[in-house]
């Protein structure tokens, strides 16, 4: 019984998709795409044969062209995926900073507020002085009323003798001394 054998036809379709590949057509390279048929003697004698029927000029300038197209295209594609891996992770490195300075804004808020209320409290025992108690006593209860606060109750708090420490009883104290 005769071997059915490689033929030329087969020989050409793997070179040809080697080359779409961007691949080199070697011996090697074909036999392995053929499937490891076909001893290299004959794969090499059917190459030859190709590129004897191609024009050996024109074959190599295709091949040229396609292998760097491939490489070309490789390279884009690799170039691309960096790409999107590092806008990716500037994103995150992005998106953590502002999430960390927002939690620095929320501290640095409290503080404010913390210190904006201490100073109002500082403010006001500044205001009245520790050797003015009676004043302070007197400011507390005439919270809201302006000037030396109401006459009548002062006048009301000499005639029965109730101490009332306000700024007319301390002017009035002082006329009489």
């Amino acid at each position: 019984m005769a071997r059915s054998g490689l033929t030329k036809s087969q020989v050409r379709e793997a070179r040809d998709r080697l080359l779409a590949e961007g691949r080199h057509p070697s011996v090697d390279a074909l036999r392995h795409a053929l499937g490891d048929i076909g001893s290299k003697s004959t794969i090499h004698k059917y190459v030859k044969e190709l590129r004897n029927e191609d024009g050996d000029a024109g074959t190599r300038r295709e091949d040229t062209g396609r292998a760097l197209q491939a490489l070309v295209d490789e390279l884009a594609d690799r170039l691309h995926a960096d790409t999107d891996e590092r806008l990716r992770q500037l994103r995150l490195d992005h998106e953590h900073a502002l999430r960390e300075r927002d939690r620095e804004l929320a501290a640095l808020r409290s503080t404010v507020a913390t210190l904006t209320a201490r100073v109002r409290q500082l403010e006001a025992e500044a205001q009245f002085g520790a050797d003015e108690a009676p004043l302070r006593h007197w400011h507390d209860r005439q919270a809201g009323h302006s000037g030396f606060g109401h006459f009548d109750m002062s006048l009301l708090n000499s005639r029965s003798f109730v101490a009332d420490a306000s700024p007319f009883d301390l002017i009035r104290a002082a006329a009489r001394s």
